[in-house]
Formats: C-alpha cells, sequence, structure tokens
C-alpha cells in the first residue's frame, strides 16, 4: 500500500493517513516482530572503541 503526502498537506491529512496505516489488517501466520529485539543485541565491545579502532586501520 502507497500512501501519498504532499508537502503542503495540512496536519489532519498527514493524521488521517496515520489512522489508514494503523487501521490496516495484519498478515496472519507467523511473522517477525522487530521491537521485540529493539535495544537487545549485546556488543562486546564499546561502540566508540570500535569506531576508533576501525577508523584508525583507514590511515
Amino acid at each position: 500500500m502507497v500512501i501519498r503526502i504532499k508537502k503542503d498537506a495540512p496536519a489532519s491529512a498527514i493524521d488521517e493517513a496515520l489512522k489508514t496505516i494503523a487501521n490496516q489488517p495484519r498478515p496472519t501466520g507467523k511473522g517477525f516482530d522487530p521491537k521485540k529485539y529493539a535495544g537487545k543485541i549485546k556488543f562486546p565491545v564499546d561502540g566508540l572503541t570500535f569506531q576508533k579502532r576501525v577508523r584508525d586501520e583507514w590511515d
């Protein structure tokens, strides 16, 4: 489904589009819920330390 919102659309049109999306029937059967894993990945190294190490390899 594609919903187009024009640049100059009023806030009410955007709210209506969001309601339309929210009211769409969900597919039945097995699905993947990405919210279940949000923020749950454990990374063994601090992100900033990893970035510095990787960027140091470029020089």
